[in-house]
């Protein structure tokens, strides 16, 4: 419901209006005074009284001066703003400039601050009416229609809306967390700021959705120990996620203690490249958030986890969630239960662009790390380098060998491949066939060459030196490498 003022110059009408608002007891309210667009008019002059229910709200003040009155955006530079309570639940302003600087456009007028008084009943709506209501002393009149106020009754930790607080609001916040933790920040809406609640009239705004998420031990911030309080709250571990109605269980006895390392499964184009925040020793750990920046033209994140702990910790194995975006890989989780052991240790793994063709140096760093409530100080940096695969023949093994062996190669890229085995005297002994083969290495015994020491009639060779040759057809070229190998009986 709104507060309205109609006012008729000739054929033209337009609306004043107060916005409906909602805020809790104890806070400062924000309410607009919008007006439809009254160029036409060379408005320079605006007075009007604001009534609103004194034992609720109270216009803000410096000093005993009232300073509750603000001039909108459709308020010229240089517009003098006179304002007083004359009465209890009265608010007088007057508005006023010269000839040169008229009202433009639509838009808000005017935005009035009231401190909602610390005792207001939840769930109470109040009138605000405007009365007296002129435009240029009258050249333009009105009437007052009246509008509402709601004493807003947060239900904490109930960002979706629907009453209770559940696992699905934990989900949420992790969802808003490592968005917001990102560079730039990405802004996640909560349900509750799209779609009014059960338990109030209007969509929160940003401000009073932050309020919601931010349970337990305020600090104006929503982390990933909120998601980790609505998880408490949930399974009875804590009775109230109010603020200051509960200890705060995000608080270590100590410090945190956190350490970041990385290792990587090779050098090469495909490797696995795995970045480990130990934070197993941090006291009471229920909730981390890291993010890690990577160039995206070398990594690509595969795989987020956390390591199970024991038999116990696996039936309260923790909500994590991740966002990736320009380089940049957000993660935050939560736990009802502490996290011990190896189940306070996260892996994050990368996998280093097969399309990398020359060697190239990089580099993984961390930007934010917070368990529980406390961010963690890192200058963290893991630097590597990745070498491209080339197309190479390698030593056979065993060598001197009797009766087989194996023939490792590497390849640039996928290849149909063929191993040819001569004699000394430059006599074909036999022809191995591999058939199309991926880029990469094959050196161990599943994926190397393999020869039994026959010959293509299945005889065993003789003793002596033999010379083997790796070809490698690679887009219309073939590639050849050569090498020599023992066989002794």
């Amino acid at each position: 419901m709104t507060a309205s003022a109609t006012f008729t110059v000739g054929s033209l009408t337009d609306t004043l209006t107060v916005v409906d608002k909602q805020r809790g007891a104890g806070t400062t309210v924000t309410i607009p005074v919008d007006i439809y667009d009254v160029s036409a008019l060379n408005v320079v002059a605006v007075d009007l009284i604001v009534t609103y229910d004194d034992t609720i709200l109270t216009p803000t003040s410096e000093a005993s001066v009232t300073t509750a009155v603000a001039p909108g955006p459709v308020v010229p530079a240089g517009w003098s703003v006179q304002q007083n309570v004359t009465a209890p639940g009265s608010l007088v302003v007057s508005m006023a400039s010269d000839f040169a600087s008229t009202l433009t456009g639509a838009g808000t007028l005017l935005t009035l601050d009231f401190d909602v008084a610390v005792g207001a009943a939840a769930n109470t709506t109040t009138p605000i009416g405007l009365t007296g209501v002129e435009l240029n002393e009258g050249a333009v009149s009105a009437t007052a229609i009246g509008g509402t106020f709601t004493v807003l009754s947060i239900v904490y930790g109930d960002v979706t809306g629907n009453g209770s607080v559940g696992a699905y609001d934990a989900a949420w916040m992790l969802e808003y967390v490592v968005n917001a933790a990102i560079d730039p920040p990405e802004v996640v809406d909560f349900p509750i700021e799209t779609t009014a609640p059960v338990w109030a009239p209007l969509p929160l705004t940003k401000e009073e959705a932050l309020e919601v998420a931010d349970v337990v031990t305020p600090d104006g911030l929503v982390t990933a120990s909120d998601a980790a309080d609505v998880l408490r709250f949930r399974v009875g571990l804590i009775g109230s996620l109010n603020p200051g109605a509960a200890p705060s269980p995000g608080a270590p006895a100590f410090a945190p203690v956190a350490r970041l390392s990385a290792s990587s499964t090779s050098a090469r184009p495909g490797a696995w490249v795995t970045v480990s925040l130990d934070a197993s020793a941090t006291p009471d750990l229920r909730a981390g958030e890291i993010v890690l920046h990577f160039d995206s033209a070398v990594l690509r994140p595969v795989d987020v986890s956390l390591r199970q702990g024991d038999t116990a910790d696996a039936a309260w194995r923790p909500v994590l969630a991740q966002h990736e975006v320009d380089g940049q890989i957000a993660i935050a989780f939560a736990s009802a239960r502490p996290l011990e052991g190896l189940g306070g240790i996260l892996d994050v793994t990368f996998e280093a662009s097969r399309s990398i063709s020359r060697p190239t140096e990089s580099a993984i760093t961390a930007s934010h790390v917070r368990l529980n409530r406390s961010l963690v100080d890192t200058g963290f940096v893991y630097a590597f380098r990745v070498e491209p695969f080339q197309t190479r023949l390698m030593a056979n093994y065993p060598n001197p060998f009797n009766p087989e062996t194996w023939i490792p190669f590497e390849l640039a890229e996928d290849a149909r491949v063929a191993l040819r085995i001569y004699d000394i005297s430059g006599t074909v002994v036999r022809t191995l066939d591999l058939g199309q083969r991926p880029m990469g290495e094959h050196v161990d015994r599943a994926h190397a060459a393999y020869w039994d020491g026959r010959n293509q009639s299945g005889e065993p060779v003789a003793s002596g030196v033999y010379v083997y040759e790796l070809t490698a057809a690679e887009h219309g070229a073939v590639r050849r490498e050569v090498r020599r190998m023992v066989v002794a009986k």
